[in-house]
């Protein structure tokens, strides 16, 4: 029986004989600083990107179609509800002081303003005093913090435009571009 027992032993571990060599971590490592980088821009490329598009695709036409509708139902011109302003009118080198800088900052901007009424030329010629005023007294009521704000520009157009169709008594001005607007 001693001899059996001795057969079931494990035989002595030699010398020479090797313990099992642990997996390397490199590949592992490799792949995820090869990988990640990959993936991020596959999925930013063509998952994210394409989604981004999509929704300012769609906010865009819901809002160009509520626009263009509500300037053509307005407007006394006939012209087409799809119709992009053609008609244009510049003010150049305006120049105020910003509301609470005490004198010690101003604005000097030039924009044009567009329409698809073919009169827009002579409307504005025969109110240009009225629709300076206008313009001076809302680029004044701005401050620095004001103008400082992301998307200020597109208050102060929005604050033009309205504040011109006002003293206009009609949906005439569609569209202001700036074409210089510098804060000192």
């Amino acid at each position: 029986m001693s001899e059996a027992a001795a057969a079931t032993e494990a035989p002595p571990a030699s010398p020479d004989a090797k313990a099992p060599k642990p997996p390397n971590p490199w590949p592992p490592v490799i792949a995820v600083i090869v990988l990640m980088p990959a993936i991020t821009f596959a999925l930013t490329e063509y998952v994210l990107i394409p989604h981004l598009k999509a929704g300012v695709a769609a906010s865009q036409s819901k809002d160009s179609g509520g626009d263009s509708k509500q300037a053509s139902s307005s407007s006394s011109s006939a012209a087409k509800p799809d119709a992009k302003p053609s008609f244009s009118y510049e003010f150049t080198d305006i120049v105020v002081n910003l509301s609470g800088a005490m004198g010690t900052r101003y604005l000097k901007t030039s924009f044009s303003i567009f329409s698809s009424n073919p009169d827009l030329q002579k409307i504005i010629t025969d109110n240009k005093p009225r629709l300076l005023d206008v313009a001076l007294n809302v680029l004044s009521s701005k401050s620095m913090a004001d103008l400082e704000t992301p998307g200020s520009k597109n208050l102060v157009r929005n604050d033009l435009m309205t504040n011109f169709n006002q003293a206009l008594n009609s949906e005439i001005v569609e569209q202001i571009y700036f074409s210089e607007f510098v804060v000192q």
